[in-house]
């Protein structure tokens, strides 16, 4: 990426980790359970980090046999988006769901542009997806 766009995300990434560790260890505000987690619970969240990892085993093979491993960020990205959806239910939290989801957008987004457009849009899609996660954490521990 160019220099700009990297100390521009730099400069996002110190702003919006400084809001959401005011929001979460000052402000305590937050999502909540509605629910008790399910019983299997940490069977899910297992599960879901393999998954998660065996998502980016087999995605960066396909990746490198394509010949694109640049895009490998984006497929990061779209591996942690996915990984956090079964917690809603699990966990009895549903922010995870929407997390996980625009996560998971932007990660897919970035592959496809990353493909079809630049090849850059695949990190810039990760540093986007992070800064998004950071940002949805922060506003939900706003939440009172």
């Amino acid at each position: 990426m160019p220099q700009t766009w990297s100390t521009a995300a730099l400069v996002a990434w110190v702003v919006l980790l400084l809001g959401a560790a005011w929001a979460v260890f000052v402000r305590r505000g937050g999502a909540r359970q509605t629910s008790a987690p399910h019983r299997r619970a940490g069977l899910v969240y297992g599960l879901s980090v393999l998954g998660m990892l065996a998502f980016f085993v087999a995605g960066s093979a396909v990746l490198r046999a394509a010949d694109v491993p640049e895009l490998g960020p984006a497929l990061i990205a779209l591996g942690v988006g996915l990984h956090f959806i079964p917690f809603a239910r699990a966990f009895g939290v549903p922010f995870f769901t929407g997390l996980g989801g625009a996560v998971s957008v932007v990660g897919g987004l970035g592959l496809a542009l990353g493909l079809v457009w630049a090849p850059v849009a695949a990190p810039a899609a990760a540093v986007l997806a992070g800064l998004l996660m950071v940002a949805l954490i922060g506003a939900a521990a706003t939440r009172r």
